[in-house]
């Protein structure tokens, strides 16, 4: 089956003579895919990413509610699916939107999240601390444990967000709004798979219910149930606070890298990585 139109798939004849390799720089899926795997020898992003992340910058800031309004489901999934294929898109064209609802989706499809649930609990405890300069040098900690690759598309997300941030007069969208819209794509905790089942059984009855006559409406879950989605929510809460500090702080936490710049361009990133494991060349 071929590419949706307008996505046409359109080789080079460098691409036509390396099997396997696409219009967008990779040779596998762009989704659901390790990001150290999609990245270049030199520890770049991937191109289609790079490429969002330049547009995002420049149109982010004066469109309203970005990162929050959706796409069309259309045009949403056959550009997901031209991305996922290779297809050599023209990014530049695309209204921001639909490219930020692309990379909120790229963002979620990361294993183990960008953020990288592993880490969760060191995350929080860094949040834990008093201070804000405390709790920059323990996030800066924390962000060291992260594979290279994480750590690189992660600077260069905080930085647009933080771009957006600072442009809420015209987006509409403060660090809190852009947290709470991005938050649960970066992290989730470590038993988020394992909610009990009578919990997520009274979260779809209590979403079933909801236009039902009172008289209708079930018991009330068990304390344990109510117990578990209160920590479920708790969690969540959490995540978008940590998200909030992150954009908010981004040039402390990451001073060397983003002292006088708000966004690195499409072409910059950070040290080299090695492929096999992941982390940062020095």
């Amino acid at each position: 089956m071929g590419l949706p139109w307008p996505f046409a798939h359109r080789r080079t004849l460098a691409a036509a003579q390396a099997p396997g390799q696409v219009g967008s720089g990779c040779s596998r899926a762009l989704f659901g895919q390790p990001l150290a795997a999609l990245c270049g020898e030199d520890g770049s992003l991937p191109r289609p990413i790079q490429e969002m992340l330049a547009v995002l910058h420049k149109e982010g800031p004066s469109t309203e509610g970005i990162f929050r309004r959706a796409a069309g489901r259309t045009e949403f999934r056959e550009l997901r699916e031209a991305l996922d294929h290779g297809a050599d898109v023209d990014l530049g064209s695309q209204p921001a939107l639909l490219l930020a609802v692309i990379l909120k989706d790229f963002l979620r499809s990361i294993p183990a999240k960008l953020l990288v649930t592993d880490l969760y609990e060191d995350w929080m405890a860094a949040m834990q601390k008093s201070g804000k300069e405390e709790k920059v040098e323990e996030l800066k900690a924390v962000a060291e444990k992260l594979p290279g690759a994480n750590l690189v598309l992660l600077k260069r997300l905080l930085a647009l967000l933080q771009h957006i941030g600072h442009n809420a007069s015209s987006s509409r969208m403060t660090a809190s709004n852009l947290a709470i819209c991005l938050g649960p794509n970066l992290l989730s905790p470590p038993n988020e798979d394992v909610l009990p089942l009578e919990a997520m059984l009274a979260v779809t009855e209590k979403v079933r219910c909801t236009e039902q006559p009172a008289a209708a409406l079930p018991a009330h879950p068990s304390l344990a149930a109510q117990r578990s989605l209160a920590a479920s929510s708790l969690e969540r809460m959490l995540v978008n606070v940590l998200v909030a500090f992150l954009i908010e702080n981004c040039g402390d936490i990451f001073v060397e890298e983003m002292a006088g710049r708000s966004c690195p361009s499409a072409g910059e990133s950070a040290a080299p990585m090695d492929r096999a494991t992941g982390m940062r060349r020095n």
